[in-house]
């Protein structure tokens, strides 16, 4: 992957990266690269706030495409706009203390049917 590209996925990342848990925003400090291709990342952000830890991929693609002023808008606007449903689907992540429970319930059964009893 073009070191720019790299560089601009991991500055978008940062201005745009939001914690689900606690809001808290991020620094490139936050982010470990897990794997990259030619066309695609992964990256593991941490939140410095909760500790909570995300997966992140970004791929990019060229079509042999022009990049005007208004195709550039159009992503930027089309962005925003995935942003502004994700953000409304207020979608809960997995608590530790959700884990936990399930551990401990794991934990009082003894038998298969046990497990239906909970």
């Amino acid at each position: 992957m073009n070191y720019l590209i790299l560089k601009s996925i991991i500055e978008a990342t940062v201005v745009n990266f939001r914690c689900k848990e606690c809001s808290s925003t991020i620094s490139d400090g936050n982010i470990n690269m897990l794997w990259m291709a030619w066309n695609s990342i992964n990256m593991e952000v941490n939140c410095p706030n909760c500790k909570t830890q995300w997966i992140v991929k970004a791929e990019i693609g060229f079509m042999n495409q022009t990049w005007t002023p208004e195709i550039l808008s159009n992503l930027k606007n089309t962005m925003q706009n995935i942003r502004e449903w994700w953000e409304q689907l207020n979608v809960e992540s997995i608590k530790d203390s959700d884990i936990l429970n399930v551990r401990e319930n794991l934990k009082k059964c003894s038998s298969i049917e046990d497990l239906f009893k909970l």
